[in-house]
């Protein structure tokens, strides 16, 4: 698959009669629609768009420009992670990926909403340090505590049960790139087996989950990301392929 992020000036590709996600492949909101694409194994497409130089039409499926954007008939869009993973649920209910209790899901979108600040430490960490404060640290650690007193809680192998949901493929995409911060010089950020062992558990049993496995990135290459993007000039297609060209060995000479 080519990960190439098409930018300003790039034409549209044709509709491919499936849904279609316009993401960026770092992106981790984007992430969380992919997931669970993934998890409910709906045939889609994703166009990848560079978010520094964006494509005049993307504005057409998300008015901001923000992705994730999900096409969902030809011409016809919705934006935003949350309202499209809703939706997706609703729209193709087998798995279900959230509780039938209605007070679980209350419980689940509240983790999400208390989680948040672990996210925006997060982003001051990885592209903002020189207005990192101490206090940045103090959220980003009240996060990880939240999740692993949840889990020790719910006593499940993941937030939503037995098997994972809405919940933890809302949450994964961060926990995913929070390893990262260690490598960019953020020891102090590392999530530490002796304090955090049940929230590590859970983060190696994420990255086996199909839906998440095939999607995952490691900590290197976000961190590589991460750096080219502080640096002003994030490289969008550092994973793109598409353009390698495999040469036939030349034939030796009898």
């Amino acid at each position: 698959m080519s990960e190439k992020h098409l930018q300003t000036g790039d034409a549209l590709p044709p509709y491919p009669g499936k849904l279609r996600l316009f993401a960026m492949r770092f992106c981790p909101y984007a992430e969380r629609s992919v997931l669970v694409l993934n998890a409910k194994n709906i045939p889609y497409e994703t166009v990848f768009i560079n978010l520094d130089h964006k494509p005049d039409w993307i504005f057409y499926y998300s008015p901001k420009g923000t992705v994730p954007a999900l096409e969902y008939e030809a011409g016809k869009g919705i934006f935003d992670s949350n309202i499209i993973n809703f939706y997706l649920d609703e729209k193709y209910p087998e798995p279900p990926l959230q509780s039938a209790d209605p007070l679980r899901r209350a419980q689940d979108k509240m983790l999400v909403e208390n989680f948040s600040g672990a996210q925006a430490a997060y982003y001051t960490a990885a592209f903002n340090s020189q207005a990192l404060q101490s206090s940045h640290l103090e959220t980003y650690q009240k996060g990880l505590d939240l999740l692993q007193k949840e889990l020790e809680t719910r006593g499940t192998t993941y937030l939503n049960g037995n098997e994972p949901g809405l919940i933890d493929y809302t949450i994964w995409p961060f926990l995913e790139r929070f390893q990262a911060l260690p490598l960019l010089g953020k020891t102090d950020f590392a999530i530490d087996k002796s304090k955090y062992a049940v929230l590590v558990t859970y983060i190696e049993a994420m990255k086996n989950v199909p839906a998440v496995k095939s999607y995952y990135l490691p900590p290197e290459t976000h961190a590589k990301f991460t750096e080219s993007r502080s640096k002003g000039d994030p490289d969008y297609n550092m994973l793109d392929t598409s353009a390698v060209c495999c040469m036939r060995p030349r034939k030796k000479k009898e």
